[in-house]
């Protein structure tokens, strides 16, 4: 019997995460029909049919299947084609989405109630008091599967973080007004690789997501001038460490630069690059008001486990105050997207920017350690990240992946 697998959402916009998924249905689901179901709905989010079209297929949905539908758990536009008494359907989405998930996102399934095997009620309408459908089911791998003319059914894939730590439209949607235009610039260039080498493309993606998102950070730069500006270095010795790496790309040292860093682990260098600007600027003395300035710095991620490990950071950082300088600079130009020019001078594809913010995070408390001690930072950060089993190994599975 022939499958057809359908991937319905919003898409605001269409991204990284969206085409891992997309990826991910088509090995779940060898030999099916995988399309993407998208309306052109613009009354919540100006994101019309043809900027999502053009994102997907720069994120790697090939043409033909990222289709213009009416309703995307009803995709007739999709299924005309196809015999209902011969196909099967399966809807995929993230497992954010699901009933238990971080971000549940119905249709849900109805199940039978446990106790008595009945389908619940419907509770309203021309159908109140009949049992609600049970037409829509939860896909369970080696059950048997009934044609979609009696069942279509729901199969949940898992997240795929990108970005950095990026799992969402709404989270590209907050961040996108705060960055200047080199880190817009980066963020594109991270979520859909084939702008890397196309600063022309690029620059329209950039154009494109600015109309559909807006632009509310204007000459203010976003958090980089609002950090300094604020005087959130009064005391620290840093002197202009959270600016370094905001500067445009080709006045920065390029992955060239780094000789030694370029012909190892693409992460390793690409943390070794984003440290570059911001170690030479650490002075081992106490931050003034650390606490203050720590919490404001926490209060700038939404993302749970993110949070997590930038709140394990700053704590160490309390109590060491040599170390505090480096580490609010180096804390508040993570926050502020400065990873993404590292990652976006290496050429890393979002998988690998992923790997890059876990790389950053296991680091810094140990590089600023090795700073103010005088030892190599650049040796402690190719060590801590093999002990953290972040390094050549996983860096090449993940770019083999992505080349399959």
């Amino acid at each position: 019997m022939k499958q057809v697998v359908i991937m319905p959402g919003g898409f605001h916009p269409f991204h990284a995460g969206h085409a891992a998924l997309y990826q991910s249905a088509k090995k779940a689901f060898p030999g099916a029909d995988v399309y993407v179901a998208a309306t052109n709905d613009t009354s919540n989010r100006p994101f019309p049919f043809q900027v999502k079209e053009k994102l997907a297929q720069l994120a790697g949905v090939p043409k033909g299947r990222f289709m213009q539908v009416k309703s995307p758990f009803g995709a007739e536009e999709i299924l005309a084609p196809y015999n209902p008494d011969d196909t099967q359907l399966i809807f995929v989405k993230s497992e954010k989405n699901s009933r238990t998930g971080p971000s549940p996102e119905g249709p849900f399934p109805a199940e039978p109630d446990p106790k008595t095997g009945q389908l619940p009620l419907v509770t309203r309408g021309a159908r109140k008091g009949l049992p609600v459908s049970d037409r829509l089911q939860y896909y369970r791998p080696g059950q048997p599967m009934a044609p979609m003319s009696r069942h279509s059914y729901l199969a949940y894939l898992p997240t795929v973080e990108f970005g950095p730590g990026i799992t969402s439209g709404s989270e590209i949607r907050n961040i996108w007004p705060k960055f200047n235009e080199q880190l817009k610039t980066d963020l594109v260039m991270s979520l859909y690789p084939k702008t890397q080498n196309n600063p022309k493309l690029a620059a329209n993606v950039v154009q494109m997501l600015d109309t559909a998102i807006g632009t509310a950070v204007a000459e203010n730069q976003g958090w980089a001038a609002t950090y300094e500006a604020d005087g959130l270095t009064a005391g620290t010795g840093v002197t202009g460490g959270m600016h370094a790496s905001y500067q445009d790309r080709y006045n920065q040292p390029t992955m060239e630069d780094y000789v030694e860093e370029a012909r190892v682990d693409p992460i390793e260098a690409a943390a070794v690059d984003f440290y570059q600007n911001k170690v030479g600027d650490v002075s081992p003395e106490p931050v003034k008001d650390y606490r203050e300035i720590a919490r404001e710095l926490l209060g700038k991620t939404e993302n749970p486990s993110m949070r997590k490990k930038i709140m394990d950071i700053l704590v160490q950082g309390n109590k060491n105050p040599y170390i505090q300088g480096g580490v609010i600079t180096t804390v508040g130009a993570l926050l502020a997207g400065g990873i993404l020019s590292s990652a976006a001078r290496a050429g890393l594809s979002p998988q690998q920017t992923n790997i890059l913010l876990q790389a950053v995070l296991n680091t810094v408390i140990p590089t600023m350690v090795s700073r103010v001690n005088g030892r190599s930072w650049r040796d402690t950060i190719k060590y801590t990240l093999a002990s953290a089993g972040i390094g050549t190994g996983i860096a090449a599975m993940t770019e083999t992946g992505r080349k399959k």
